[in-house]
C-alpha cells in the first residue's frame, strides 16, 4: 500500500469521508446499544419481582362473594389447598418457597388489606424484617406490623391498637411504604394462624367456599432456576388449572413497547437506515473509483497488478472501517452509559396489584413501577458486532471491485 498516496486521497475528501466513518459508526452504536437491550428484556421485565425476590406469583381462579363485606378473598382468589401448595413447592425448578393469605377488610372504620404469613417465613418475613422502619418485626399472637404509608393516612402510632375483623391487634413495628413494588402489598402483616382463622369466620366466605381444613393461602411464591428449561408456567398450571401466573413474561409486552428500537416499527426503520447506509457506502465506493479512473491507469501503466490495486484499496478500506468501528464503540459505550442512567415504568394490571381499584379512596395509588434499565457492558456483543461490520463492509468492497479490470493501463501526456 502507498501511504502518500491514502493520504493524499484521505486530504482531498476528508467531508466526503468524515460523513461515511461517522455514519458507519453512528449505525454500529445503535445496533449494539438496540442489541444490548433486546438481552436486557428478561431482566428489564422482571424488575417489578425483584422488590420480592420471586420470580413468579400464583393465585387461583375463584368466586366473587356477594356482598363487600367483613372480610373477603381479593380479586375473586380461590383458597389454595396445603396439599396444591406442596406440590408448588416440590417443582423442579422452585428453590424457593413462601405462602400468604391475603385478605380485604370491609369493615364500619376503614379499609384494610392484611397479609397472613409465617413468622419464620422465607421470603415473606425476610422481607420485613430488613425494612422495619420503627418497633420489632413481631407478628406473634394479635401482634402486627403495618406500613408507613398506612399509619400516617389513619394516624396510627407504634403500640396502638386496632380493630381487625371485631379483634384488636396491637401494632409492634413499622415499614417502609410499597415494600413490594405494589405487587401483592398488603397494609398489615399478621400471624398465618390468625389469618386462616378470620377467613374461617368470615361469612361471605363460607357462602361462596368450603375452606378446606387446617392451613391454606390464597398467594404463593416462588423462587426459581432461571436456567432452568421449559414452561414454568404450564408445569404449575398442570397442578391446576384455575392457578393464575404472574412472572417476568406478565410485563414482557408492556417492556417492549417502551423500547422502541426493538419494537416493530423500530426494527423497521432500523432496517432501512442499514440499507441506505450499505447503499450509500456501495455508491461512493464506485464513485471513488470512477474519480480515481486516472490514478489507476497510471498505476496499472507503472506496472500494478488488479491483485496489487485490490489490495491496495481493501487497505484503504480496512483502515477507514477500523476508524469507524473504533469510534462507534466508543459512542456505543457513551450511549449505554446514558441509558444505564434512565428508568423504565411499567404499570401494574390491577389484577397483580393489590387494592380494590373500586374504592375511590384506593383507586389513586401508585401502580407504577420505576426502575433503572439494567444495561450491561456485554464485551461478546461489541467484538461479535465489530467483525461482523468490518467483514460485511470489506466483502462489498471486494464485490465491486470487479469493476477495476475495466480501467486499463493508459499513458497520459503523449
Amino acid at each position: 500500500m502507498m501511504k502518500a498516496y491514502f493520504y493524499s486521497f484521505v486530504k482531498s475528501n476528508k467531508t466526503k469521508l468524515s460523513l461515511l466513518v461517522l455514519s458507519i459508526a453512528v449505525y454500529f452504536a445503535l445496533a449494539v446499544s438496540a442489541l444490548t437491550l433486546h438481552k436486557s428484556i428478561p431482566e428489564i421485565a422482571a424488575l417489578p419481582f425483584k422488590g420480592i425476590g420471586v420470580q413468579s406469583v400464583v393465585q387461583k381462579n375463584g368466586k366473587i362473594p356477594e356482598r363487600m363485606l367483613g372480610a373477603i378473598f381479593p380479586h375473586s382468589n380461590a383458597p389454595i389447598s396445603a396439599e396444591e401448595a406442596d406440590k408448588l413447592r416440590r417443582l423442579e425448578f422452585v428453590e424457593g418457597y413462601d405462602k400468604g393469605l391475603y385478605l380485604w377488610h370491609f369493615d364500619n372504620s376503614y379499609f384494610k388489606s392484611t397479609m397472613g404469613i409465617e413468622a419464620e417465613s422465607v421470603i415473606f418475613a425476610e422481607i420485613l424484617r430488613k425494612n422495619i422502619l420503627q418497633g420489632e418485626f413481631n407478628i406473634a399472637n394479635e401482634n402486627i406490623v403495618i406500613t408507613d404509608d398506612f399509619a400516617r393516612k389513619h394516624g396510627i402510632s407504634l403500640s396502638d391498637e386496632i380493630t381487625i375483623s371485631g379483634a384488636g391487634h396491637k401494632v409492634r413495628g413499622i415499614l417502609k411504604a410499597n415494600l413490594t413494588g405494589n405487587i401483592i402489598p398488603a397494609d398489615v402483616y399478621m400471624n398465618m394462624r390468625r389469618a386462616v382463622e378470620i377467613a374461617k369466620n368470615s361469612e361471605e366466605m363460607k357462602k361462596v367456599y368450603q375452606l378446606p381444613n387446617g392451613d391454606f393461602a390464597n398467594v404463593i411464591l416462588l423462587r426459581t432456576d432461571s436456567l432452568w428449561k421449559g414452561s414454568k408456567e404450564k408445569e404449575i398450571k398442570a397442578i391446576s388449572k384455575d392457578f393464575i401466573v404472574f412472572s417476568e413474561n406478565t410485563f414482557t409486552g408492556e417492556v417492549a413497547k417502551q423500547l422502541s428500537l426493538i419494537s416493530g416499527a423500530g426494527r423497521t426503520i432500523f432496517a432501512v437506515m442499514g440499507m441506505v447506509l450499505l447503499s450509500a457506502f456501495c455508491l461512493m465506493v464506485i464513485s471513488g473509483m470512477k474519480s480515481r479512473e486516472r490514478e489507476i491507469s497510471l498505476l496499472r501503466m507503472l506496472g500494478w497488478r488488479i491483485r496489487d490495486i485490490k489490495r491496495h484499496f481493501i487497505a484503504e478500506s480496512f483502515i477507514l472501517l477500523l476508524i469507524s468501528v473504533a469510534a462507534g464503540n466508543i459512542l456505543a459505550f457513551a450511549i449505554l452509559k446514558i441509558l444505564s442512567l434512565q428508568t423504565v415504568s411499567m404499570e401494574l394490571p390491577w389484577d397483580i396489584s393489590a387494592k380494590p381499584h373500586f374504592l375511590p379512596e384506593e383507586n389513586s395509588i401508585e401502580r407504577i413501577v420505576q426502575a433503572a434499565i439494567p444495561v450491561h457492558y456485554d464485551w461478546w456483543t461489541f467484538a461479535t458486532l465489530s467483525i461482523a461490520f468490518l467483514l460485511v463492509f470489506l466483502a462489498i468492497n471486494y464485490t465491486l471491485f470487479y469493476r477495476l479490470k475495466n480501467i486499463k493501463p493508459f499513458e497520459y501526456g503523449r
